[in-house]
């Protein structure tokens, strides 16, 4: 049972049904200020508050190592009110969609904040999807604008002419094309000041995509209070964040882990966030030193790459380090005793997903690891939990069962062009309970240890890849009769995108056909989920029923 009401502010035909929805249960003494009060706006929140309440507006929001620029909070404050008060000049209502699209600079984080501050609704992008994608997410969602990057508009341009609801495209910082709106001039029209709207705890506040077994990324609607709530739980309960800390984070803030990360942790509790766009390994380890980092966070991959290129010179820089948290895949123990015994700081496991919003089970608490080794810890306070059979039956201690989670978060699909909504919402909610996709083992302890992936995802550098997505876009080649795509085992991402293919009459299998392949499909899509292995094969194994045997294709490359 839920005990506010939830997205009032979205038109019920993009919602699944009711009796699909999950519990969303605020008992916890810490968030329960969710039954008791009647709005709650995450802008106001996560920026105006800390500035007005606790004095951070001279302290540093933001290093942006791109142009070695520094944005307190009252400068980014300033701008996300102007730039708020332009998207309602411009016809920008509560509860519409606003797309954005950028890289890791702080425009993002004002597009983000200015949406939420007036009422509208978030959908974050980021620069690796394609026009395919930027078309699919602005479609599905019935977007009204698009707020871009100004030298990376060309998806949006080949998108356009097939957008049926955006009415305007605003180029950041300034537009380098007459047909796109202009944004610093927006903002020198537009005044500074700028209340909050006043939306409900459960009105929707953004939509973020994720990719699935289901074909198509599917949206993920999340209410104003578990913007709030993230920061909060994993923010200060399990990092202990305080304003003297500064965060730099890997992943896109155009995507659910980056975006916490960068934006709603760090802000919340009046820290710094560095923004940098796509750094090498030897710029992480600058932007560590430089900036004085205290918080790391990246997928495991990113951490071998940078023990790779790591030099013992460097751990006298990286001193403020206090805490290096991998996310995103499996953390396995030959890495997580590398780093320790190297870096002298503990590597720290953390477990979340889009459809939650971000992330439930922590190694941490209060900024100290508590949990032993690559252990995931246990679920953070106002979350329940149970590890559970096929049939729903809770399995054993020390048994391998799936996570059935309740409590701060939820999962709800957007419900509009996606094929497979709103099957996919019967799939994964339960009576209330959230289902997700990995399976774990208990200890007598009570520590979780990730146990396998349930499903056919692909989980390449920490980012998830659809299998039915890269065989769609591979089988629109015209070399190509059939295709199977299936992960395979990568010691550096965990996992490579494998792709079988069969080619049609008058094209035969060739390096240079590989290749074809491969960039045909980096044209289509965000560069990441690209084939990186493709094996030209007879025919494609399948069962009786004539479905393929992807298991027999994974047997074979292993």
């Amino acid at each position: 049972m839920n005990g506010i009401k939830l997205f009032e502010n979205v038109p019920e035909r993009f919602l699944p049904p009711k009796e699909d929805w999950p519990d969303f249960i605020y008992a916890h003494p810490d968030v329960n200020w969710v039954y008791y009060r009647d709005y709650v706006n995450a802008t106001e929140e996560i920026l105006d508050v800390g500035i007005a309440k606790n004095g951070w507006g001279n302290n540093i929001a933001i290093y942006d190592a791109n142009k070695n620029e520094t944005w307190t909070y009252n400068r980014l404050q300033e701008e996300v009110n102007r730039f708020g008060n332009a998207l309602k000049k411009l016809g920008v209502q509560p509860g519409d969609r606003v797309m954005w699209r950028f890289g890791e600079v702080p425009y993002a984080a004002v597009a983000e904040l200015a949406i939420w501050k007036i009422g509208a609704i978030n959908v974050g992008s980021a620069l690796q999807e394609r026009a395919r994608e930027v078309e699919f997410i602005a479609n599905d969602t019935e977007a009204v604008m698009i707020i871009c990057q100004a030298d990376q508009t060309d998806q949006v341009q080949k998108a356009l002419p097939n957008l049926k609801t955006v009415k305007s495209v605003i180029a950041v910082p300034e537009s380098l094309d007459d047909n796109f709106l202009d944004y610093s001039k927006l903002l020198s029209e537009a005044s500074a000041e700028l209340e909050p709207y006043p939306t409900k705890p459960g009105d929707a506040a953004s939509i973020f995509y994720t990719g699935g077994t289901t074909g198509h990324a599917k949206g993920c609607v999340h209410p104003h209070a578990s913007e709030v709530i993230i920061a909060d739980m994993l923010g200060k309960v399990a990092y202990g964040l305080t304003e003297k800390d500064v965060m730099l984070c890997s992943p896109p803030v155009g995507h659910s882990f980056g975006n916490g990360e960068k934006v709603n942790y760090p802000f919340r509790h009046g820290a710094s966030s560095v923004y940098c766009d796509r750094p090498t390994p030897q710029d992480y380890w600058d932007l560590l030193t430089t900036y004085k980092v205290s918080i790391f966070i990246g997928v495991p991959t990113l951490y071998r790459v940078l023990l790779e290129s790591y030099k013992p010179e460097y751990k006298a820089g990286i001193s403020n380090l206090r805490l290096c948290v991998a996310a995103g895949e499996m953390l396995t123990n030959d890495l997580y005793e590398k780093w320790q015994e190297q870096i002298g700081v503990s590597m720290n496991n953390s477990v979340g997903m889009t459809p939650m919003r971000h992330s439930f089970l922590e190694s941490l608490r209060d900024g100290k690891k508590v949990a032993p080794g690559v252990s995931a810890g246990k679920l953070l306070p106002g979350y329940e939990y149970r590890l559970i059979d096929e049939d729903g039956n809770t399995v054993k201690n020390g048994e391998t069962g799936r996570m059935a989670v309740r409590g701060l978060t939820g999962i709800v699909y957007w419900n509009n062009l996606h094929p497979a909504m709103p099957g996919k919402q019967k799939e994964d909610v339960r009576s209330g309970w959230n289902w997700l996709d990995d399976a774990y083992v208990q200890d007598k302890d009570g520590w979780l240890y990730f146990s396998t992936r349930l499903d056919n995802m692909i989980v390449t550098g920490g980012r998830q890849i659809a299998a039915p997505e890269v065989e769609e876009v591979l089988g629109e080649h015209p070399a190509v009769n059939q295709v199977a795509v299936v992960g395979v085992p990568d010691p550096v991402r965990t996992q490579s995108v494998k792709a079988f293919v069969v080619l049609n009459s008058g094209y035969k299998p060739s390096e240079e056909m590989v290749k074809e392949l491969q960039t045909y499909a980096k044209d289509q899509m965000s560069f990441y989920k690209y084939p990186r292995i493709v094996e030209f094969i007879d025919e494609l194994p399948r069962d009786h029923l004539g479905k393929i045997q992807r298991r027999v294709l994974r047997e074979r490359s292993s």
